[in-house]
């Protein structure tokens, strides 16, 4: 087995960090490792990385080429809190952990339900006795720009009976109004992408982007090599300051920069600065390019199609490559794993400290023969467990957190 890999699954992470956060050393644990340029990094800002400057430049553990293109957009991986119970009207946090760093933009966090511009996570106050929504609770984005994990807080809506937290019919992060985030690239992490393997989709996927119907089209008249003076001829269409410059037959990726790299094609990251005249511009960058090359040059083109919301369905890339998608429901809590042996108690005879786990006892013909005995409920690890109430209903509830009376 390989000491890394290139999905979210621990196991593809570098071996030599403990999986739990508890027992993370000054290195960090396997949840504070982000999928950067370079490889596997440590992501900024945290207690693990040294300093508290979510700006700083993660420093790479493990070198993995094109790592974070394989990842695609940023990706939820995995949710926790601190068990607890709430007080009425009372503040709890979820931590949501991602596979890269991401940048959020989102207004200022407040004591109340307000989500105007915000980022937010929609969650349900449950009644004890029948599991039914008493009231709705918007866990307002608070703190972690910059690093892999997000802070949202959320303030629980005051009832006179106790209660339980859960989700409600959204289950992800809502972005309202000008609320955005972002990957380390400025790109956002909310862009659509085309599947995998699919028509003019390399093996990545690529963004979807708006096709720009406001641009001119030219066509390039004398090869560049390391020049951001372009001179175009058969104009179609006016050139403008600002237009963003993408070659027009997209399979070929005839633009590359300075170091030799081709992904201006069709980034949309090479733009037009100054403009000489029809036949001659300056573009943002330095570029080299081949004679009669055709270009478009777009002022409301390029630009990714975002979605509105995080879904909390898909948690990684490790999930869709085993042929299945996992939601929140099915997944481990931070630093957790699923299932877990009943063990035998420190003492007994054979414990071992506790250490030993009771295995089935079965008939040498059973295939299940000596096979542990799984944990399935609130103490298995599992974020979120199935919950009945007093009197009539269940729910999935966050496990470990209860809500106090008024």
């Amino acid at each position: 087995m390989g000491l890394w890999g290139t999905t979210t699954a621990d196991d593809d992470k570098p071996k030599f960090l403990p999986v739990d956060s508890n027992a993370a050393g000054s290195t960090g644990a396997r949840e504070h490792l982000i999928a950067v340029k370079g490889g596997w990094g440590l992501s900024p800002g945290l207690a693990a990385s040294g300093n508290d400057n979510t700006d700083a430049t993660p420093e790479v553990l493990v070198c993995v080429r094109n790592i974070a293109e394989a990842m695609g957009n940023a990706s939820v991986i995995s949710i926790d809190w601190t068990d607890a119970t709430v007080g009425d009207a009372g503040l709890f946090d979820i931590t949501i952990t991602f596979d890269e760093a991401v940048d959020v933009t989102s207004a200022a966090w407040s004591n109340n339900q307000t989500v105007t511009n915000k980022a937010y996570i929609l969650l349900a106050r449950l009644g004890i006795t029948d599991m039914v929504s008493d009231s709705t609770i918007a866990a307002q984005y608070f703190s972690g720009s910059g690093t892999n994990q997000l802070v949202f807080r959320g303030r629980v809506t005051t009832n006179a009976a106790a209660g339980y937290i859960g989700f409600s019919s959204a289950i992800g992060i809502v972005f309202d109004g000008t609320a955005t985030m972002d990957e380390e690239d400025g790109r956002s992490a909310l862009g659509i992408r085309q599947e995998s393997g699919t028509a003019a989709s390399p093996t990545l996927g690529d963004r979807i982007i708006m096709n720009g119907t406001a641009g001119a089209v030219a066509t390039v008249n004398g090869a560049l090599s390391g020049s951001a003076t372009l001179v175009v001829d058969t104009v179609t269409g006016t050139l403008a300051v600002g237009q963003v410059v993408t070659v027009q037959d997209t399979s070929t990726a005839a633009i590359t920069d300075a170091d030799g790299n081709s992904g201006l094609s069709t980034d949309n990251s090479l733009t037009i600065t100054a403009v000489a005249s029809q036949t001659s511009v300056t573009l943002s960058e330095a570029i080299t390019v081949a004679n009669n090359v055709i270009l478009l040059a777009m002022t409301n083109g390029g630009e990714e199609v975002n979605a509105e919301s995080i879904d909390f369905q898909v948690a990684g890339p490790e999930f869709v490559a085993a042929g299945s998608a996992v939601d929140v429901t099915g997944i481990a809590r931070t630093g957790e794993e699923l299932g877990g042996s009943i063990l035998l108690e420190v003492g007994t005879p054979d414990s071992d400290d506790g250490e030993d786990a009771i295995l089935l006892d079965a008939s040498a013909a059973d295939t299940d023969i000596e096979s542990k005995l799984d944990l399935e409920d609130f103490t298995s690890g599992l974020a979120l467990y199935t919950q009945a109430g007093s009197d009539s209903g269940s729910a999935l509830v966050l496990t470990g957190i209860t809500v106090a009376a008024a």
